[in-house]
C-alpha cells in the first residue's frame, strides 16, 4: 500500500491499474456517507473497489492504515455503493425472479432509489454498471469454493473483486455468509455492506439485503482519475 501524507491517500492495485482512496473514512448512514463523499468531490466506492481496498489491507495487516481498515470490518462495516433491486417471479417478463445489481446507484433524500424499467433498459444496452442475477445462487453460510462460484458474488464484485473477496473471507476462521434472498413476493430495494460477524462466529459477511440504515457505516471516498 502506497501512502501519501498531507491529506492522506491510500493507493491500492485495482483491475490492472491503481485506485486511490482519501483517508480518513467517512462515517454515517448510507445516504449521509454518500452526501459527505459527494461534497468532498470524491467518488463513492462500489463493491469491486471496496474489495480491492480490503484485500490490500490484509496483505500488510500490521501496517497502521491496514489495521484501521480491518478494524472497521470487525467492529462496524463498509458501505458499498452497489444497489440491489430484487424482483418477484412474473411470467412473461424477460427479467424477473432475480436481482438487478447497479453500481453507483441513485440516492435521493438519503435513500437508495432504483427504477426497474430504467435498469432493464441499461442492461439491454450492455451498461457495465448494471447486472442481473437470477435466483438460484446460494445464500447464507457457504464454504470458500461455493462462495467463489456464487454468481451473485461474481456479478457484484466482478472477476477480480470476487477473487479478492474470497481471499479476504479465507482470513477468518469460519465460513463466509451471504445475506440475500432466494425469492421475493414484491420488489425490494436493498443496500450493500461488508463486515465481519458480530456474534461468536468469526467469518466475513457480504450483505445484499441491507435495510438497517444506522450511522455506523463507513466508506473511503475514491479520488477521480
Amino acid at each position: 500500500m502506497k501512502i501519501k501524507e498531507g491529506k492522506t491517500y491510500l493507493t491500492v492495485p485495482h483491475e490492472g491499474g491503481e485506485l486511490t482512496f482519501q483517508h480518513p473514512a467517512f462515517k454515517g448512514t448510507y445516504g449521509n456517507v454518500a452526501e459527505q463523499i459527494d461534497k468532498a468531490g470524491l467518488k463513492r466506492p462500489n463493491s469491486s473497489e471496496t474489495a480491492s481496498l480490503v484485500y490490500d489491507a490484509w496483505q500488510t495487516p500490521d501496517e497502521r492504515y491496514s489495521q484501521e481498515i480491518i478494524s472497521i470490518l470487525k467492529d462496524n462495516w463498509f458501505w458499498e455503493f452497489t444497489g440491489n433491486l430484487y424482483l418477484p417471479k412474473r411470467e412473461g417478463e424477460e427479467f424477473h425472479n432475480g436481482v438487478l445489481i447497479e453500481h453507483n446507484p441513485k440516492i435521493e433524500n438519503g435513500k437508495l432509489v432504483m427504477n426497474k424499467n430504467d435498469l432493464i433498459k441499461r442492461l439491454k444496452e450492455n451498461d457495465s454498471n448494471v447486472k442481473f442475477v437470477p435466483f438460484g445462487y446460494k445464500i447464507d453460510s457457504q464454504n470458500l469454493s461455493e462462495f467463489k462460484k456464487n454468481l451473485y458474488i461474481q456479478e457484484r464484485y466482478g472477476e477480480e473483486g470476487a477473487e479478492k473477496i474470497v481471499r479476504v473471507a479465507d482470513k477468518y476462521s469460519n465460513k463466509p455468509h451471504l445475506w440475500s434472498f432466494d425469492s421475493v413476493d414484491e420488489e425490494k430495494v436493498r443496500m450493500s455492506a461488508l463486515y465481519r460477524y458480530w456474534s461468536f462466529d468469526d467469518g466475513l459477511n457480504v450483505s445484499g439485503d441491507g435495510w438497517c440504515d444506522n450511522d455506523l457505516g463507513h466508506a473511503f471516498g475514491v479520488c477521480g482519475e
